[in-house]
């Protein structure tokens, strides 16, 4: 029963969250990882930059997060990320934005990644 009423409330807040859901669809073993996370932002993402080799992507091209990707918001603001999880997609990208202490995780095209201050 705790475990349909948290499905319940964690998706509730995602769709509270204006049009998350549309960029971050999660199943319940996603979730759980999530317990304790806030949402702290919903952004669109306008691009992305690998610092070390210089590889840019647009916002109509996202590829996923590498180690040290910059990813850059519509509002000019950017993560960095700290993990490695791939992911290709096309079009407008929309980034839930999570937060517990320091730490930070952003849901990008139903993926969750690592990801730091930039």
């Amino acid at each position: 029963m705790s475990r349909r009423l948290f499905v319940l409330a964690a998706l509730a807040t995602l769709t509270l969250a204006g049009h998350a859901s549309a960029g971050c669809a999660l199943d319940v073993d996603e979730l759980e990882d999530l317990v304790g996370y806030k949402i702290e932002a919903v952004k669109t993402v306008s691009g992305w930059i690998d610092e070390d080799d210089g590889k840019v992507g647009n916002e109509d091209d996202w590829e996923g997060c590498r180690y040290k990707r910059r990813i850059i918001f519509d509002d000019g603001t950017s993560l960095v990320c700290s993990s490695y999880r791939y992911s290709s997609a096309w079009g407008e990208q929309e980034a839930v934005i999570f937060v517990r202490h320091s730490s930070r995780k952003v849901c990008i095209d139903d993926e969750v990644m690592d990801v730091r201050n930039w």
